[in-house]
């Protein structure tokens, strides 16, 4: 399915400032799961440079898709995460999908998640095309081995066991990169003030993952908010 343009969508300047002010349902009560899905596409089909600021208006869509209240319903995260494989229809598009949320939601697991990503990988190839991307060696082996027999091939695992980790840096407004405590790159973050609640991790953190994600299959970089 191809990404729609924005008709009568509601301004997006209007969907960031809610974001910003964590007036999340408010934002939720103003655009469909659909709108959600076309921009967070829209915005992964531009080119964005790491470090440099943009004003892609479509970044609200990525922002929300990394909050706790949008992860706190299944039933509309998992319509999401579908509607999002739909319309992923580029290449870069799908494995940044694929690093990104997918990959997030199968490694916050439970048993009744498990069963939908089993019977979601068995009704769909996109779906299983998808989780042949996610890196989730570091999973318990009998949930690893679900995920991998629901994809219907072998897992990507790295060739030796390491430890990535993103932290704040030692300067105001960096991230640092680790392998294995060791430092191996710090960037810094250019964007205005941006306030992500996602699980108990910091919005460096997250706004690393996705960094990480689209660095992982080689697409554009993501912009950095600060």
């Amino acid at each position: 399915m191809a990404v729609d343009e924005p008709a009568m969508a509601p301004d997006p300047e209007r969907l960031q400032q809610l974001l910003d002010d964590f007036r999340i349902d408010e934002l939720l009560s103003l655009v469909t799961l659909e709108e959600i899905a076309d921009a967070w596409c829209r915005y992964q089909m531009h080119p964005h440079v790491d470090g440099v600021e943009d004003e892609d208006p479509d970044w609200w869509a990525v922002e929300l898709l990394m909050t706790s209240e949008l992860w706190s319903d299944e039933a509309r995260l998992r319509t999401t995460l579908d509607l999002i494989i739909d319309r992923a229809d580029e290449e870069g598009i799908f494995g940044v999908f694929a690093a990104g949320p997918l990959e997030d939601f199968a490694k916050d697991y439970n048993e009744d998640r498990l069963v939908w990503i089993e019977a979601r990988a068995g009704a769909s190839s996109r779906f299983r095309d998808a989780l042949r991307r996610i890196w989730v060696w570091s999973l318990p082996p009998e949930v690893f081995g679900r995920i991998e027999r629901a994809a219907g091939a072998p897992l990507p695992v790295p060739k030796e066991r390491v430890e990535i980790d993103a932290v704040p840096g030692e300067l105001p407004g960096t991230i640092q990169i680790t392998k294995d405590g060791v430092v191996v790159d710090e960037v810094g973050r250019t964007r205005r003030r941006g306030r992500v609640r996602r699980f108990p991790q910091t919005h460096d953190r997250a706004v690393a993952q996705q960094a990480a994600a689209a660095n992982r299959v080689g697409a554009q970089g993501v912009r950095r908010r600060s």
